[in-house]
């Protein structure tokens, strides 16, 4: 009987796989050759015209980049060309029209909505005539230049061939590699800030000479290398139109120059509802970017400079010398490698004076507030947290004062902080200020937990407590 009902679950197996193999991989394969509006490669593609009732689009391709050759002769943008190409390669037929009424009219298709050309390298593919999306099926009509009958696709075709030159040109301002950049120069109405790299580290060369925040400037030549246009202004502004965009005579430039001497500059204008006007020196084109742009071009001296409070390697730290505004004060010390709070026999959590020294030794402001001799102003001279740390034979290697005051933009508190020896004071976030504010205690390991917390047994057998009654 086992042996049975085995050689049954073995037969009713294979008929499974069969079925599997004969009908499931059939349409599987069939799945795989859904019909193409048009077979072709879109990487061998080198022309495409888009032609609509009141414009046409032309593009070319040459030297591997796309370029618009109507209305305007400009560069294209090859990411969104390359899309546009790959939309048209993968429309599929969800259905066809083999007999179409002679009257066109109600398709969309006398005239069409848009004509696709497409050109190979090899050969020219039939137009492609788009037609209306229909309101119950969202599909599109689509009538192919050398047959008759209509086909139906995907409703996204058609709204994907609707272009303006806008959405295919180039969006780029200006083009520059970021790591070939020696020098950037930032003029406007409060003067000029210039940056230099020197043996691989900027520094602050204009107003004064300072050490700068490397991040901050790279992060500006990445922000200014990456903006893109949301519209263009004039291709051929006139002195009149340069004068209304605030770029005949700008109030604020940025110049970046390359180890080579190149020179790539960026005329900034008004700001308006629309966006910022920009301007590359060496383009006639008048842009305009998003108004985010303003803030990212108008960097002073103070949101270029090097923000570092503290820099020590943790290891080298042997006390942390801690006094509160509260009264309080305790001190941190390391020997042989094992930490302890001075004058307590309580055994403290390594790991949570680790991080602590790890915090003070990569200490870093939000941004600089200025070099100032009024500490009361900034809530630092009697401040809430007075930090000394000091290495071996007890060498200073850094203190510094943390305060805070109330805040006018936004309103709030401010959180402050400014090296001993330095007159620099740095704003610090709210959380690097928590991070800073410690009490003996949170060094402490916490006490286990009693007998009987957390379900823990209070003793006694798995089965009852204590001895049975007799």
């Amino acid at each position: 009987m086992r042996f049975r009902n085995t050689l049954i679950l073995a037969l009713l197996l294979l008929g499974l796989g069969a079925y599997l193999y004969f009908v499931e991989s059939k349409q599987i394969a069939e799945e795989a050759k859904k019909t193409k509006l048009v077979d072709f490669n879109p990487d061998d593609v080198t022309a495409l015209t888009l032609t609509y009732p009141d414009r046409e689009i032309a593009l070319e391709k040459s030297d591997g980049a796309w370029r618009l050759s109507k209305p305007l002769q400009t560069a294209a943008d090859d990411i969104t060309v390359k899309n546009l190409l790959r939309a048209i390669a993968d429309a599929e037929v969800k259905k066809t029209i083999d007999e179409p009424p002679q009257d066109l009219a109600p398709f969309g298709l006398a005239p069409p909505e848009v004509v696709v050309k497409i050109a190979t390298k090899d050969t020219t593919l039939p137009d492609l005539k788009v037609g209306k999306t229909t309101s119950v099926s969202f599909s599109t009509y689509v009538q192919r230049g050398d047959q008759g009958k209509i086909y139906l696709t995907p409703s996204a075709f058609r709204s994907g061939m609707d272009k303006q030159v806008k959405d295919l040109r180039d969006k780029k301002i200006v083009d520059f590699k970021e790591d070939d950049i020696t020098r950037v120069a930032l003029r406007g109405p409060d003067g000029d800030v210039i940056v230099a790299k020197a043996d691989g580290n900027w520094m602050i060369e204009q107003p004064t000479s300072l050490r700068a925040d490397g991040n901050a400037v790279r992060t500006l030549l990445s922000t200014v290398r990456n903006m893109r246009a949301t519209e263009f202004a004039s291709d051929a502004p006139s002195d009149a139109d340069l004068v209304n965009y605030g770029l005949q005579d700008p109030q604020r430039q940025l110049v970046l120059t390359a180890a080579n001497g190149a020179e790539t500059r960026v005329l900034v204008g008004k700001e308006t509802d629309q966006g910022l006007y920009l301007k590359a020196g060496d383009r006639p084109t008048a842009f305009i970017v998003g108004k985010w742009a303003s803030r990212d071009l108008s960097k002073g001296v103070n949101d270029l400079r090097d923000k570092t409070v503290l820099s020590f390697d943790p290891g080298a730290a042997t006390a942390v010398d801690v006094t509160r505004s509260d009264g309080g004060h305790f001190t941190l010390q390391s020997k042989d490698g094992k930490w302890s709070i001075a004058d307590s026999d309580q055994a403290v959590d390594d790991g949570a004076v680790m991080a602590y020294v790890g915090t003070l030794s990569h200490l870093s402001g939000a941004q600089v507030l200025g070099d100032a001799t009024d500490l009361e102003t900034y809530g630092l001279a009697n401040p809430t947290l007075n930090i000394a740390v000091k290495g071996k034979d007890g060498v200073l290697i850094g203190a510094v004062r943390a305060g805070s005051r109330s805040g006018n933009t936004p309103p709030g508190t401010q959180y402050t902080i400014k090296r001993e020896d330095n007159p620099t004071i740095f704003e610090i976030r709210d959380f690097q200020f928590k991070q800073l504010d410690k009490k003996p205690a949170e060094f402490i390991p916490a006490p286990p937990p009693p007998p009987g917390a957390a379900g823990l047994p209070l003793g006694g057998d798995e089965e009852g407590e204590g001895d049975a009654e007799e």
